[in-house]
């Protein structure tokens, strides 16, 4: 029987040092007009990923600026493009957005595939093989679905769009599995509804007993007054269980995701909890606008240390026993129009 062994995930990074990244590639790309931004992100990806350790092994950002830039520029160049026709002509600007819905499945993949290419551990890379039909059936069709099911379909929809990542990724020449069912992503999304249905129904309650007093013949001005604070308290209320909901789902779909995915011998073991991060990004939202943006590279760096802190790989006793295969080529493109057009398709 192989021996395993358990590997915990340590990010080494401290805010100082990043700080000091960060603020010269803002510098830098306000200086160029935004073109230093691909050098920046190149820069940000590599320190990352340069302080996160597995095994005393740090990973690597294999991404060269001028891929970035050249991503940017066609993904830019589409945007700017959709902005004049919605200006000049209403009708181009549909049939755009129409061709770039079209375009989403080819985005995911691409975007996928970038990412995944551009990773390295222990000198082998990391290759994404979904294809751009499945990517079309999850992120399209089932998609359109949302809002004739009100919503309901989107457990089915996170738990496909992961399946779909974990299945499709592979460590040199060994293919991950994923081997978790659908059903625990209802009870997240089921809880998160739940969550969200309490502040709406605090709101519900304070407009229905306005309507009580104006039946009453109490004038409308003086009804909203008696119970403006019950409907403020509501929509505060809305606005903190979105942040609580939120939380919740990226920790538990992040588990989900994590603990019934293997690459080969290797399994995972994620423990993030809702609480956490809750407080993480409550606390930097917080020290970010008292100290208007400059605690950012920190808040960064706090969430990327909790990430990895609670992550764990169980495997064999080497971990140098994997073996790369050719891996192909690949551009930015898709990567950054779905970064310029702010599309989900990684965790939630």
């Amino acid at each position: 029987m192989t021996n395993t062994k358990q590997y915990p995930m340590q990010f080494t990074g401290r805010g100082g040092e990043y700080f000091v990244i960060w603020i010269v590639n803002i510098a830098l790309t306000l200086l160029t007009l935004g073109i230093y931004s691909a050098w920046a992100k190149v820069r940000t990806m590599r320190w990352f990923y340069g302080h996160t350790l597995l095994d005393n092994q740090t990973f690597t950002y294999l991404a060269t600026p001028m891929q970035i830039l050249k991503g940017r520029l066609i993904a830019l160049a589409a945007l700017v493009a959709y902005y004049a026709a919605s200006f000049y002509s209403p009708m181009l600007a549909v049939a755009l957005m129409i061709i770039l819905l079209i375009a989403m499945p080819w985005i995911v993949v691409s975007s996928l595939r970038f990412h995944a290419r551009m990773s390295a551990y222990r000198g082998l890379r990391f290759d994404f093989t979904g294809s751009v039909g499945e990517a079309a059936r999850i992120y399209i069709g089932l998609s359109l679905l949302v809002i004739p099911t009100l919503g309901l379909i989107l457990p089915y929809l996170a738990y496909r769009q992961i399946k779909f990542i974990a299945d499709n990724t592979t460590y040199g020449q060994t293919a991950s599995r994923y081997q978790g069912t659908s059903k625990p992503f209802w009870g997240v999304y089921l809880f998160a509804l739940v969550l969200m249905l309490l502040p709406i129904g605090v709101i519900a309650l304070g407009l229905y007993q306005v309507a009580q007093m104006k039946t009453a013949g109490m004038p409308p001005e003086v009804a909203m007054a008696a119970v403006g604070t019950s409907i403020f308290a509501g929509a505060a209320l809305f606005y903190l269980m979105t942040l609580v909901a939120g939380a919740m789902i990226m920790a538990r779909t992040a588990n989900l995701f994590y603990n019934a995915t293997t690459i080969g011998p290797i399994g995972f073991q994620s423990n993030q909890r809702a609480r956490d991060l809750i407080w993480l990004y409550f606390s930097n939202l917080v020290l970010i606008a008292l100290t208007i943006g400059i605690f950012i590279p920190w808040a960064k760096v706090r969430l990327a240390r909790y990430r990895a802190g609670h992550l764990t790989l169980t495997g064999p006793e080497n971990l140098s026993e994997f073996t790369a295969g050719q891996q192909q080529s690949s551009t930015a493109t898709g990567a950054e129009m779905a970064d310029l057009f702010d599309l989900n398709i990684g965790l939630t």
